[in-house]
């Protein structure tokens, strides 16, 4: 576990939180394998990886928003990773452009944006389009729409390597815990705030030829967050 994280007043994540950890970060797990796949453009590899990265984040959302309607919940997790793979087009642009000499299954980019291949990260304009995938979770699931403007920013930043980045990250995560955990004080979101950005830290690191090891390397961290968030809604 990631060093100078904010102890928390939890037990050892139980089996719950470990799972739903385990869900979350299988999600990012086949979202990384898509744009691995795309940058073979493998087109059937990502099709398949897609759609597993896209169920396991559904279910990830049903554990987030347990007190949304269920197609709610899984439609906004849809929303979501679908704006992950936008922003993976976007930082992979001149690699993915490379596909196009090929046929390509009109399925398998979000937008591919034939026409400027050379832009810069920064100045596309897709990130607009992410920015309203992310209202569209925000609108499923009763979140303040200004955490899809600052968690595009914070990918943004991210896929840059920016100065800056977690601190945006930390102030739109606390805008969807707000929603997810209600109840939980002040000193509870920043909390977990800190923890989903360590997650994003460990995440960063992963080698990716190895998914079991990668998952291993974060899930402490993940299944803490839930543990936490779990005990705060019993409370």
């Amino acid at each position: 576990m990631k060093k100078n994280l904010p102890s928390l007043d939890i037990a050892e994540p139980s089996l719950q939180a470990r799972k739903a950890a385990e869900t979350l970060l299988r999600g990012f797990h086949y979202q990384d394998l898509r744009e691995t796949h795309l940058l073979a453009c493998d087109f059937d590899a990502a099709r398949q990886a897609a759609t597993l990265a896209t169920g396991h984040m559904s279910q990830s959302f049903t554990v987030d928003f347990p007190n949304a309607p269920d197609e709610r919940a899984r439609r906004g997790g849809e929303l979501f990773m679908r704006a992950l793979f936008l922003q993976d087009e976007i930082e992979n642009r001149a690699e993915f452009y490379e596909c196009l000499s090929d046929p390509v299954p009109d399925d398998i980019f979000v937008d591919v944006a034939e026409a400027v291949p050379g832009l810069s990260i920064n100045d596309d304009p897709r990130w607009e389009d992410v920015r309203i995938l992310l209202e569209g979770v925000c609108e499923e699931l009763g979140i303040d729409t200004e955490y899809a403007v600052l968690h595009a920013r914070f990918w943004r930043l991210h896929g840059q390597r920016r100065d800056g980045w977690q601190s945006i990250a930390r102030r739109a995560h606390r805008i969807k815990l707000a929603r997810m955990v209600p109840r939980a004080s002040a000193t509870d979101i920043d909390k977990l705030a800190e923890y989903f950005v360590a997650g994003v830290d460990h995440h960063d690191n992963w080698c990716r030829d190895d998914p079991e090891r990668d998952i291993s390397t974060t899930v402490d961290v993940v299944a803490r967050y839930y543990e936490q968030i779990f005990d705060l809604r019993n409370s």
